[in-house]
């Protein structure tokens, strides 16, 4: 791996990390919010918020890091999915499928604009981002043992 390599892959890692805290921040604020289905506009305000980092973590961890990584170990891109599956393999996700699932979240945040199916949509999100959040440490550990192995 190269230094600039090395050093992108330490920038990436600061910005996922701060993702989730950003992520964990909004789902402290949400928990008391998630069993009941009318809100006041600032509690749809902070669910809004939840949604959208909880897509943006989601992003950063298979479109930015998992492409990264493939790309400093000299794996062929291949699809998402073959991405997510090599990440599942290196310990990334805790259930097989797991980040499959996360991604599929993400992609209906991206695109639902029917107000009907929001409750749905924020509490599978309340559900899924533990999840997310759990994979960040392990992601961290990988990609900084991977650092660590500098070939300069």
């Amino acid at each position: 791996m190269s230094e600039d390599q090395r050093q992108l892959l330490l920038a990436e890692m600061a910005h996922l990390r701060k993702a989730a805290a950003h992520l964990q921040f909004s789902v402290n604020r949400c928990e008391p919010l998630l069993d009941r289905q009318n809100w006041a506009a600032e509690e749809l305000e902070r669910l809004e918020s939840l949604c959208s980092r909880f897509a943006r973590l989601a992003d950063l961890l298979t479109q930015r890091v998992m492409r990264l990584v493939d790309y400093i170990e000299l794996t062929p891109e291949g699809s998402l999915l073959d991405r997510i599956y090599r990440a599942e393999k290196r310990g990334w996700g805790s259930e097989a499928g797991q980040l499959v699932r996360i991604r599929e979240l993400r992609n209906v945040i991206a695109h639902e604009y029917a107000a009907e199916k929001m409750p749905e949509l924020y509490a599978a999100t309340a559900l899924l981002a533990p999840q997310l959040l759990a994979a960040i440490p392990k992601v961290t550990a990988y990609c900084e043992h991977l650092a660590g192995k500098t070939n300069l």
